[in-house]
């Protein structure tokens, strides 16, 4: 360990604190953090603003395996959000409204430090034995916050998987299914990940205590989990770090084997199936225990599986339109996210900003999150700088790109092609009259239209 001063801007709160339940970002774990400490958090920054930070408590950190250069927060999670929220306190304003109050009123009196103190690991396994030496046994003295049981027991499942997830890969190679080194070449974080309930239709698993997998449908899980573990091999865990990529990353191996999403796939199983017959595993054995029926209806007699032909017929699903009303560019609950940390902070400030009050700012903001897009998914294609390219040409290659890798239909290339002018007109002919400024419902219809092509260009 060494200790740096590092800026708080740096500094992300941990996804993964065992105080908390897992969160995807940083403003999740914001958040959560309100909701768990709060009035604790507003006594907590009082004392940072009368005495400063603990001398005696160091902050731990060590470097983000998401975003380059940023440092993630192993030890003072507390203290760091209360400093951010003393920095920012509009970070809340949708999370706590009383307790925004208060910070505000305390954030007029305080000026937050660039720059912290903080001890910087070499990784987050260098960084766990002193975690537990500090929370894991009995302590006493202000200041310090135990973990209660059920905070222990997620800090064990965080770095050791668990009983019933090492029993699993027992079980997976026992079985056959995965070898040990097929198993362990994805890591524990990512196995925690993409083994979520909302997946266990598709992967015809089941979880009380234990996982589980019925006999009758054990070659499908086995096919499934397989090609679970060929895409996840090796990976790091950006491929499946939030909601939207293991979402993506479900469809990704679902179109692998079937061609279509995986939710297709659920949709249109038959109930028979779906039919589960529960089992344990006793000795690396399958046994058999009383049988527990489950169902999915299906109201619709098109969905399924055509007799005639057996292929399956996608099934779109419709949804309430976030954009309706939504006063922001970006709705709050929308699913858009980048591993750049700046093109994500954009994204995060339009889904804040009221673009009727800010228009100008929305705009700004909105012209550099095409731009910005545009030129980081070319300097990871082809490794070059393009800081200099101009608007317009960055725009139209990007979205030749994309139409050429299927990954934007051609009416979708046509629109963006069609709209770069009116998009230059929008952002940037304001700029020029100072009379005028940007309608806010053309930015969000602007955004509504071509958010496919931002998505596209932050994967």
């Amino acid at each position: 360990m060494k200790r740096e001063m590092i800026e708080l801007s740096l500094l992300i709160l941990s996804d993964k604190n065992p105080r908390l339940d897992p969160s995807f970002s940083e403003m999740e774990a914001i958040a959560r953090m309100v909701e768990d400490q709060g009035k604790k958090l507003f006594v907590l920054a009082t004392d940072i603003v009368e005495n400063g930070l603990n001398p005696l408590d160091t902050i731990a950190v060590y470097p983000s395996e998401i975003y380059s250069g940023y440092f993630e927060v192993g030890e003072g999670n507390r203290r760091i959000c209360a400093l951010k929220l003393l920095k920012d306190p509009s970070l809340i304003k949708t999370i706590n409204p009383t307790l925004l109050a208060k910070f505000m009123n305390l954030s007029n009196s305080y000026r937050v430090q660039e720059l912290v103190e903080v001890g910087v690991f070499e990784n987050e396994e260098s960084l766990r034995h002193w975690m537990e030496v500090r929370h894991m046994g009995e302590q006493g003295g202000k200041g310090l916050s135990k973990w209660n049981s059920v905070q222990k027991a997620r800090f064990s499942r965080i770095q050791s998987g668990a009983d019933s997830l090492l029993d699993f890969w027992d079980w997976l190679n026992s079985n056959g299914i995965l070898t040990s080194d097929e198993i362990y070449r994805v890591t524990k974080t990512n196995w925690q990940r993409v083994l979520r309930e909302k997946y266990f239709p598709f992967l015809k698993l089941q979880y009380s205590d234990y996982y589980s997998v019925s006999p009758q449908n054990l070659d499908l899980f086995i096919e499934r989990i397989r090609a679970v573990q060929q895409e996840l091999d090796g990976k790091t865990v950006a491929i499946v770090y939030d909601q939207e990529r293991i979402e993506e990353f479900y469809n990704t191996v679902s179109e692998k084997l079937y061609g279509v999403p995986y939710q297709t796939i659920i949709d249109q199983e038959t109930p028979q199936q779906l039919s589960i017959e529960p089992m344990v595993v006793i000795d690396d054995e399958i046994i058999d225990v009383p049988q527990e029926n489950y169902s999915v209806e299906n109201d619709d007699p098109k969905q399924g599986i055509d007799s005639d032909n057996s292929e399956i017929t996608a099934v779109q699903s419709i949804g309430r339109d976030v954009f309706n009303g939504c006063k922001t560019i970006i709705p709050w609950s929308y699913p858009i996210r980048s591993s750049n940390m700046r093109i994500n902070k954009i994204i995060n400030e339009l889904k804040r900003l009221d673009a009727d009050e800010y228009p100008n700012a929305c705009g700004t903001l909105l012209r550099a999150l095409f731009e910005l897009s545009a030129k980081w998914f070319l300097e990871r294609l082809d490794r070059h700088d393009h800081t200099k390219d101009e608007f317009k040409p960055v725009i139209k290659n990007v979205a030749n790109l994309l139409r050429n890798q299927g990954r934007i239909s051609n009416s979708q290339h046509s629109a963006i092609s069609a709209d770069i002018d009116v998009l230059r007109e929008i952002f940037n002919g304001y700029m020029h009259d100072t009379d005028g400024y940007p309608s806010s419902e053309a930015l969000k219809n602007f955004f509504k239209s071509h958010h496919t092509f931002i998505e596209e260009c932050q994967k």
